[in-house]
């Protein structure tokens, strides 16, 4: 794809976890406007999303998903007219069993080739789950990317916790085997991803139809101790694939603009012509091409523990926010529940450090001092946007649905 059209080099998600992270491409709104930040949450009616802007244009709307987080619970449907979650496994479904992208390729089709209204343009989104833990892809791919010395281990024994280590529950050649089937998964998907590129040529779509393909979050495999997703804001969870094909856009470019995917509301709305009549965060990557300009993130995160002794039982949650401004990237880590935690400061020069485990400690003062203050503003900026609307509440869910998302890592 990227061999016609533009590859974004630096591209980052505006957070480390799925919910979250779409709900901030759909609205074109940071976190802290949508408020859409625990796992229970849901977007508010009063929000104004793509889909709806689209649909009002005179677009037919249309979406497939297999993920969790992008069942109709969370209210992410808003405005469109085909919002097609039959893939998503349902309640009880085991992660080993988590393969989903022949179901999405089922629903495309019929999208495509049944649903779709020929007399209206159309704007469909598809969200494919399989390259995500449980790393669980089908031959060949479960095998096609394993290095020598690695040593296979049972994806399920795997824990998404901070307690669950490199070197202590997982070896250095049992996490090559870990990335291997990662890779797998990304490849199993690419595949299917090509039957749909097929299939709009095969339907004289490809050329006036623009595609964007992205990600709604990294993986990190021990960067920075963790493993998984939603434990931090770190480059491993955050630099993300973006390409976007313009229609009857013909040869590659690369841009190395330092964007977030808060940017596709607005570049959307930029390439159909319709208008949003509420205030968003985003600019159209269509625009501005010679201007770079600092971009944030949050993510509201929390870990669950238990004594084994006492059987006593707490939870610990933190809020990290940052602001990158060209090499330079400012984390500030804040408690919100748990006795021990404490508020810190960390500084990066992505440049000389760009998997960073080198925090600025000495010099720089200047780029401190002027980050701290971006940091400060955007966040009184985006509290009070968020006022504007109304918050969507919370979802109520299944003991079968908390089991699972509890397998995932997502619930303590």
């Amino acid at each position: 794809l990227a061999r016609e059209a533009t590859l974004y080099e630096n591209a980052h998600a505006v957070t480390s976890w799925t919910l979250t992270s779409h709900a901030s491409m759909f609205t074109g709104l940071y976190p802290a406007a949508h408020k859409v930040i625990w796992p229970e949450d849901k977007l508010g009616d009063g929000y104004e999303t793509v889909a709806e802007i689209l649909a009002a244009g005179g677009y037919q709307t249309a979406a497939a998903v297999s993920g969790e987080y992008l069942k109709k619970r969370h209210q992410l449907d808003q405005g469109f007219e085909v919002y097609d979650d039959d893939p998503i496994r349902k309640p009880g479904t085991r992660p080993r069993d988590d393969v989903t992208n022949p179901q999405m390729e089922k629903a495309w089709r019929r999208f495509l080739l049944e649903k779709r209204d020929k007399q209206r343009p159309f704007f469909l989104f598809l969200y494919f789950w399989d390259p995500h833990h449980h790393y669980v892809p089908p031959p060949p791919y479960d095998s096609m990317f394993v290095p020598p010395g690695a040593e296979p281990i049972a994806i399920e024994r795997i824990k998404y916790h901070p307690l669950f280590k490199l070197g202590k529950n997982i070896s250095p050649a049992q996490l090559e085997y870990v990335k291997a089937q990662y890779d797998g998964e990304i490849r199993w998907t690419d595949e299917h991803i090509g039957h749909l590129w097929k299939l709009l040529r095969e339907q004289g779509l490809w050329d006036n139809t623009a595609i964007i393909v992205t990600a709604d979050h990294g993986e990190e495999f021990f960067d920075h101790g963790h493993n998984s997703h939603k434990n931090t804001l770190y480059e491993e969870v955050l630099h993300v694939p973006l390409i976007v094909k313009l229609p009857h856009q013909q040869s590659a470019a690369r841009d190395d603009r330092l964007v977030n995917l808060i940017d596709l509301f607005p570049t959307v709305l930029n390439l159909t012509g319709c208008s949003a009549s509420q205030p968003y965060n985003g600019r159209s990557l269509l625009e501005d091409a010679e201007t770079d300009h600092p971009t944030f993130f949050d993510l509201q995160t929390f870990w669950s523990f238990t004594n084994r002794r006492t059987k006593e039982s707490w939870k610990e949650a933190e809020r990290w926010l940052a602001v990158r401004e060209g090499p330079y990237k400012l984390i500030h880590v804040q408690p919100v529940m748990g006795e021990g935690l404490q508020e810190r400061w960390e500084m990066y020069d992505l440049a000389a450090d760009p998997g960073e485990h080198h925090p600025i400690t000495e010099g720089h003062e200047d780029v401190r001092e002027r980050l701290t203050g971006r940091l400060d503003q955007w966040w009184s900026a985006m509290t009070a946007l968020g006022e504007k609307w109304e918050a969507g509440g919370t979802v109520k869910l299944s003991p079968e649905e908390e089991e699972r998302l509890r397998s995932l890592g997502y619930l303590p």
